[in-house]
């Protein structure tokens, strides 16, 4: 033993005591919980607890104010901070507030080996948990802190469905990984469901003891003036398109509410502000229009910009809320439709927050890059917010390389981007669900490095990523794997080949990592989790070999049938190639179902063959096909071509 090191576990037995201040709340409590939990399982030790200050050999949980602060260093200046101090007799643990507290006790856990990569989704995959019957600390002391406000977590299981089974596996990853909030995303017929299983299934409880804040409901504005309430009588409150008016939300492409209309804005927010009565549990109330929905096309509604409209409203809306609840933050999205562009008349009042969406950026470009498409739109609607998020799609396999390569440039700057430009928070979104082999790191980040920013960043975090979850020998194959996938030079490879634009020279470099995995698997090969884990990783790539090739498949057919309905092409060739792709798709259909039979639970088959197969493959070919059955054969001076018929 080092005279630097203090020994805390020798051989599976330990003499010191955990002593946790009588003041001490649910969050300061769970946190000397998780202490104990996890020293038992690394070395099969039980840390006792004393009710005594006076004990050598003693870790002090708390937070600052409770505890002699005279022998701790200073906080370090952020949000959620904690100190840590290791002597020969005393070990403290020291937040600036309760969430910190938990950090710190995550922090030294993190330090004997502990990491937590995934949500505990998967039994064939546990948390990264070294077994050592002896454990020892490095002397000394330091403090953290975040550099950001807020830092919140758009969770898969509190999405449109909620799964409260996997729920609880996504909060405790989010905590372990510094986030300090998650966000609850509803459909808004289901709000009222949603909030009666949350309370009784125990979610609530499982937040608040470690510290989470919730944001919620989303895209939610039709719940607050149902058609249902009041259409009926009031038709002129609900927004108009084609000459007449619609119900609010109705189906796609949705129709948002009449805001030039007094009344209606005076239902809407006396509803509001019932509802944050009855729901306290809510820090950010995020109110967002339907999505993808239009603005009312009524004289009025035309006459005044829908950005200033909506400002006007949430002024107000605001001033309101303050009296009833000044703790509850009122939230909305610009930079998304229909409040894309900034106002053009109207100030927003600085008493509630904007959080910033951009779906579907490549992330090639971070925030603060000068090419960045919408940076000049990012920074205006920044300058008009005393509290601003940004929301990131870091995990949105919907529009994101499917097997999911680090964002190693943009996880860096966009987080230097926030600190320089005074952004108060962090918004990163998981979609869809059942993807954490896919995406984990990404997300993952979106949270720590905002927490540890600069003291760590993602290159030398993929390092660690790679030893400790794959095992040193894997590990360092991988290491290098992940570094040129996520290399900017590399990262648009990535999106060409899951949009099926790969080109011959793209499709190669895949299958020279793939070799890289090869490489890694048998290396992992003596380590049954190592090895599975390894397997996801090949999985996902030969998924995206298949994928590129067939996605490249379906735009020739396209192209092809437009030649046919020209009259340039030969019929029979364009159905040759139809029944070639349909066998491809069928291979891939095979493929999605062999991953998720491998990883039940975790991968999304229904989502896969949904979204992915059907949307972006059979769906495209269905199209062309009733376009070739809805057409007449030529005339025998034309054989085998169709005929135009400006379908």
């Amino acid at each position: 033993m080092s005279s630097t090191t203090v020994s805390v576990v020798k051989d599976g037995m330990t003499s010191w005591r955990l002593f946790v201040p009588r003041s001490a709340g649910q969050v300061e409590r769970f946190a000397a919980d998780e202490l104990i939990h996890y020293v038992n399982m690394i070395s099969g030790a039980t840390l006792q607890r004393s009710d005594r200050r006076r004990n050598t050999k003693l870790i002090i949980v708390g937070v600052r104010s409770d505890l002699d602060q005279k022998s701790l260093p200073k906080p370090k200046l952020g949000f959620d901070g904690y100190t840590i101090s290791v002597s020969p007799e005393t070990i403290v643990i020291a937040g600036d507030n309760p969430r910190g507290v938990l950090y710190g006790v995550y922090d030294l856990l993190e330090r004997l080996g502990c990491r937590w990569y995934h949500p505990q989704l998967d039994p064939k995959d546990p948390e990264v948990v070294p077994k050592s019957a002896s454990l020892a600390l490095s002397m000394g002391e330091w403090s953290e802190s975040a550099r950001i406000e807020d830092r919140y977590y758009w969770m898969s299981s509190l999405a449109f469905t909620i799964v409260p089974e996997r729920v609880v596996a996504q909060l405790d990853w989010a905590a372990k990984n510094r986030y300090n909030g998650v966000s609850w995303q509803c459909v808004w017929e289901k709000i009222d469901e949603h909030l009666n299983l949350m309370h009784f299934s125990g979610i609530f409880v499982q937040m608040q003891k470690r510290g989470l804040q919730l944001d919620g409901p989303g895209h939610s504005m039709p719940y607050f003036l149902k058609t249902q309430d009041y259409f009926d009588e009031h038709p002129d409150w609900f927004g108009l398109k084609n000459a007449q008016r619609q119900p609010h939300g109705g189906p796609w492409p949705a129709t948002n509410y009449c805001t030039s209309n007094k009344e209606a804005n005076e239902t809407f927010m006396a509803n509001v502000v019932d509802f944050v009565r009855k729901n306290p549990e809510i820090r950010q109330l995020d109110l967002i229009p339907a999505d993808g929905g239009r603005p009312c096309e009524c004289l009025l509604c035309q006459q005044r910009h829908a950005t200033d409209q909506t400002v006007e409203l949430f002024n107000e809306l605001s001033e309101r809320l303050e009296k009833v609840n000044p703790d509850v933050i009122l939230t909305t999205v610009p930079g998304y439709c229909p409040i894309e562009l900034p106002p053009e008349r109207s100030v927003p009042n600085g008493k509630w927050q904007g959080i910033y969406a951009h779906w579907g950026r490549n992330h090639k470009c971070s925030y603060s890059d000068a090419d960045y498409p919408r940076r000049q739109n990012l920074l205006v609607w920044a300058s008009y917010f005393k509290r601003f998020q940004v929301c990131s799609y870091y995990a949105a396999n919907s529009h994101q390389p499917f097997f999911g390569p680090p964002f190693l440039h943009a996880l860096k700057a966009d987080t230097e981007f926030y600190i320089e430009q005074g952004i108060t928070g962090a918004f990163v979104l998981e979609y869809p669900f059942g993807f954490w082999w896919n995406n984990s790191f990404n997300v993952r980040m979106g949270g720590l490095y905002p927490y540890y920013c600069p003291d760590r960043d993602p290159v030398s975090e993929i390092r660690d990523y790679a030893i400790h979850y794959y095992g040193a020998e894997a590990g360092r194959v991988l290491a290098q794997y992940f570094l040129m996938l996520g290399d900017n030079r590399n990262l648009e490879r990535s999106y060409r080949a899951s949009r099926g634009e790969a080109d011959a020279g793209d499709m190669d470099f895949f299958r020279e990592m793939r070799t890289m995995i090869k490489r890694a698997e048998q290396l992992a090969e003596p380590n049954p989790i190592h090895s599975y884990r390894v397997s996801k990783l090949a999985m996902g790539m030969d998924f995206l070999l298949q994928l590129a090739p067939t996605r490249s498949r379906i735009t020739a057919i396209q192209k092809v049938a437009e030649e046919c309905i020209a009259g340039r092409s030969d019929v029979v060739e364009l159905r040759t190639m139809i029944a070639d792709a349909r066998a491809m798709i069928a291979l891939l259909e095979a493929e999605v179902e062999r991953l998720a039979a491998a990883e039940n639970g975790v991968i999304s088959e229904e989502w896969l063959k949904g979204w992915i197969l059907k949307r972006t493959y059979s769906d495209p070919l269905l199209l062309v096909e009733k376009k070739l059955d809805g057409l007449q054969e030529n005339t025998p001076e034309k054989p085998n071509h169709i005929v135009d018929t400006n379908l």
